[in-house]
């Protein structure tokens, strides 16, 4: 059962503090990332001032996620990309950072990092000499393999990228997230499952969907899809629902001699499986049962919808074994949602005013605001 303590950590509103005391950087760790867009702006939504729809640009947040998860030594458990902030669940693999060859580490690096004048001189493809400016320069190695496991590099690759691209095609400059991301250790499986709990019902929770699958920027959407066959699906990009046994002990299988494209296909395959690690100790069906029994206690409204499974609710869920405890599950979230809460910000202000107007379909998509 999940203890009072499990549900006590980290209430509060977190204060920024030092990377270091939060991230070790040594250490496979599980830590939940968030950030939220300068001023409450919804640049990934519908603004309700400019009446702009920027809803494509979740497609590219989650484009690039997809891809720096499959060059980083970096697992994506849990996501989702709402239209003024975005979640993540993400694991580092320091484990993983140390197996890679020199080259790999350069090719990787390089696949992954803006290179704009050799981009412009060879259409982008990677070139031996780049590859040889890090392999013949072990401090450098080494200082990219660090980061290749880092998940402030990750992040920062993430939404630097995507700043770029919005500030483009919006013709501004400056920032596009107002404050640093956020990051808190999540040290057991009750909090790594009640993290991926919380980002996968970010959608649901905000009025935006009405099941599991109805958004589109969202991992529990992305894992359903699995679920119609037997076998999982090799080329995803997210890291295996559930917990697998120890690594088997065999050696990711390295060559010196491997070309970029050769490295970019073994990355993109996840050919190095006895490597991975899964999420939690639980069936995806569980998971997506656990998530409708939450989903209901934020919406009751939806038990009468048609899209509610018929086939779950019917026996105890489990973790590690033990019932769970599906209320305080709730309060876990309901604190959760305080800890990461802000003012209610101008667009969620005139969503909530049109809603009282009559104008009901009007999604409040600020699951951090405290209304």
């Amino acid at each position: 059962m999940l203890t009072h303590s499990f549900l006590m950590h980290g209430a509060g509103k977190m204060c920024n503090v030092n990377r270091s005391e939060v991230f070790k950087a040594n250490e496979i760790g599980v830590y939940h990332a968030m950030n939220k867009t300068t001023r409450g702006i919804y640049l990934f939504g519908i603004d309700l001032t400019s009446e702009n729809d920027y809803r494509d640009r979740r497609g590219w947040y989650r484009d690039r996620m997809a891809l720096l998860a499959r060059f980083f030594c970096i697992d994506v458990l849990a996501y989702s990309i709402m239209s003024n902030h975005w979640h993540a669940i993400l694991r580092n693999r320091p484990d993983l950072a140390t197996k890679l060859t020199p080259r790999e580490v350069a090719i990787r690096w390089l696949s992954v990092t803006s290179r704009a004048k050799c981009r412009n001189k060879n259409g982008g493809k990677i070139t031996e000499a780049e590859i040889a400016k890090i392999v013949n320069d072990p401090e450098a190695v080494e200082e990219r393999r660090a980061r290749l496991s880092n998940i402030s590099w990750f992040v920062r690759q993430m939404c630097q990228t995507l700043s770029r691209r919005c500030n483009k095609e919006d013709q501004v400059t400056g920032h596009l997230f107002g404050n640093r991301f956020q990051m808190n250790r999540l040290p057991t499986e009750e909090e790594i499952l009640a993290g991926m709990l919380y980002v996968d019902l970010n959608p649901l929770r905000a009025g935006l969907a009405d099941a599991l699958d109805d958004f589109a920027e969202v991992s529990i959407s992305e894992r359903l899809t699995t679920l119609e066959g037997e076998a999982a699906d090799l080329e995803s990009w997210l890291a295996p629902l559930e917990l697998e046994t120890e690594v088997d002990g065999k050696q990711v299988v390295v060559a010196n001699k491997l070309t970029a494209e050769q490295i970019e296909e073994r990355v993109r395959k996840r050919e190095a499986l006895s490597d991975s690690l899964g999420c939690v100790p639980m069936k995806l069906e569980a998971y997506q049962e656990l998530l409708w029994h939450l989903a209901l206690q934020a919406r009751p409204e939806l038990q009468a919808t048609d899209r509610l499974p018929a086939n779950i609710f019917r026996s105890p869920l489990k973790l590690a074994g033990e019932n769970i405890n599906i209320d305080e599950l709730a309060e876990r979230h309901a604190q959760m949602g305080r800890r990461y809460a802000s003012p209610v910000d101008l667009q969620t202000r005139i969503a909530i005013a049109q809603r009282q107007a009559g104008g009901g379909s009007v999604p409040i998509d600020n699951t951090w605001a405290s209304v």
